[in-house]
C-alpha cells in the first residue's frame, strides 16, 4: 500500500495527475478502513491482550499463593492451562479448516493460518505456559540447572509451534529466547570463555547473533521451499537487524572513545573496526543493489553518521576550545542528518520506479500469456 501511495504521489509531482484527482486516486491505492477492518483490529488486541494478561495473571497467583499451594496443585494449574490452551488451537484450527472452501483464495488462507489469528493466539499462550511450566520443575525439584538452560531449552522447545504458526510473536520470542540464553551461557562460563567476558567482547556477540537471525529469516523468506511463508515475519526481521546494528553502533563508539594509544589495544580496536566495517558494509550493498529496501538502508546511515559524529567528537573535545568545538560538532550532526535524508529520499524515488517498472513487466507478462492461451 505504502508503495502505490509513492508511486501515485510521484506521478502527481510529475504533472501526470492532476491536483483535483490526487485525493480519489490515494483513497484507490489505500482505502480508508470500515466496520469490518475496525472491528476485526479491536478482537485482535482483545484477543492477545487477553491470552497475554491470562497468562500472566496465572503466573502472579502462583508465585503470591507458592507457598499455600500443595505441588500437585501447582503443576495442575499449568498444566490445565497449557492444555486448554493446545486443545483450543487444534479445535478451532481444525473448525477453520472445514469452513475453508476450495475456492478460498491462497492469500486469503495464508492470511488466516500465519496471521494474528485464534488458533496462533492459543500457541502464543502454550508457549508462555511452557516456559512456566519448565520453571516451575526447577524450582520445585531443585534441579540444580543454570539460569541459560531453562531459556535454551524454553527456546527448542517452542520452536515447533513457531515453525506451525509462522508468525511474528512467536518468533520474536524464540530470538528473545535465544539472546538471553546466550548471555547467561556466558556468565556461567566465566572461568571458561574468559576471553569473552569483556564488555565490548559482548556487545559484537550480541550483534553477530541478530544479524544471524536477521540473515536467517531472511534467506528463508527468498527461497522457494515449502516452508517459505511460516518465516515471512517481518517484525523479526526488522526488530533483529535493529538490535544487530544497534549492537554495532555501539561497539564502534565504544572503540572510539575507549581507544588509547597502546599497542594491545589499538590492535584489538582495529578488530572490531573491521567487523563494524564488513558488516556495515555487505547491508549496504544488499539493501542498496541486491534487494533494495529503505529501512535497512535508513538503519546504516544512521549508524555511520553516528560513528562520524563520536569520531570528531573526540578529536575536538580534547581541544581548549570547547565552545567551538560544540558548535562545529552541532553543524557535522546537521549536515550528515541533511545528507541522510537526501540519500533516502532519492533511493526512494529509485525504489517506486524499479517497481513501478517490474510492476508493468508482470502485468505485461500475464496479458501474454492470456493472449497464448486464448489462442
Amino acid at each position: 500500500m505504502i508503495e502505490k501511495r509513492s508511486h501515485i504521489w510521484q506521478w502527481f509531482l510529475d504533472n501526470k495527475i492532476e491536483p483535483t484527482n490526487l485525493k480519489a486516486a490515494m483513497l484507490v491505492a489505500y482505502p480508508h478502513p470500515n466496520t469490518e477492518n475496525w472491528q476485526q483490529l479491536i478482537a485482535n488486541i482483545l484477543l492477545y491482550l487477553g491470552v497475554l494478561l491470562l497468562s500472566a495473571g496465572m503466573i502472579f497467583f502462583m508465585a503470591f499463593n507458592w507457598d499455600a499451594l500443595a505441588h500437585l496443585s501447582k503443576f495442575a494449574i499449568v498444566e490445565g492451562l497449557f492444555a486448554l490452551f493446545i486443545s483450543g488451537f487444534y479445535l478451532i484450527n481444525r473448525m477453520q479448516k472445514k469452513q475453508h472452501s476450495p475456492q478460498t483464495p491462497l492469500k486469503q488462507q495464508s492470511q488466516n493460518v500465519y496471521g494474528w489469528s485464534l488458533p496462533n493466539a492459543m500457541l502464543l499462550g502454550a508457549s508462555i505456559m511452557l516456559g512456566a511450566l519448565l520453571a516451575l520443575v526447577g524450582q520445585t525439584y531443585q534441579t540444580g540447572a543454570d539460569p541459560w538452560q531453562l531459556f535454551a531449552i524454553w527456546a527448542v522447545l517452542i520452536l515447533p509451534f513457531a515453525y506451525i504458526a509462522g508468525f511474528d510473536l512467536l518468533w520474536l520470542l524464540l530470538a528473545v529466547l535465544i539472546n538471553i540464553s546466550q548471555g547467561l551461557y556466558f556468565q556461567s562460563f566465566a572461568s571458561v570463555f574468559s576471553f569473552l567476558q569483556e564488555d565490548i567482547q559482548q556487545i559484537a556477540i550480541f550483534g553477530v547473533t541478530n544479524l544471524v537471525i536477521h540473515l536467517a529469516f531472511t534467506i528463508a523468506k527468498r527461497c522457494k521451499w515449502p516452508g517459505q511463508l511460516r518465516f515471512n515475519c517481518p517484525m523479526v526481521e526488522k526488530s533483529s537487524l535493529l538490535a544487530s546494528v544497534s549492537a554495532f553502533t555501539w561497539l564502534i563508539i565504544w572503540v572510539i572513545f575507549d581507544l588509547n594509544y597502546q599497542y594491545e589495544a589499538s590492535q584489538h580496536a582495529v578488530y572490531y573496526a573491521l567487523l563494524y566495517l564488513l558488516t556495515l558494509t555487505s547491508l549496504f550493498i544488499w539493501y542498496r543493489y541486491r534487494a533494495p529496501a529503505l529501512y535497512p538502508l535508513a538503519l546504516v546511515l544512521t549508524s555511520i553518521s553516528a560513528a562520524i559524529v563520536s569520531l570528531l567528537s573526540r578529536a575536538l573535545l580534547e581541544s581548549n576550545d570547547s565552545i567551538a568545538s560544540f558548535f562545529l560538532i552541532a553543524m557535522v550532526v546537521v549536515g550528515v542528518t541533511s545528507g541522510s535524508l537526501y540519500w533516502l529520499k532519492k533511493w526512494q524515488k529509485q525504489f517506486s520506479e524499479m517497481a513501478s517498472l517490474e510492476h508493468k513487466d508482470a502485468r505485461n507478462s500475464d496479458v501474454k500469456t492470456e493472449v497464448a492461451a486464448d489462442e
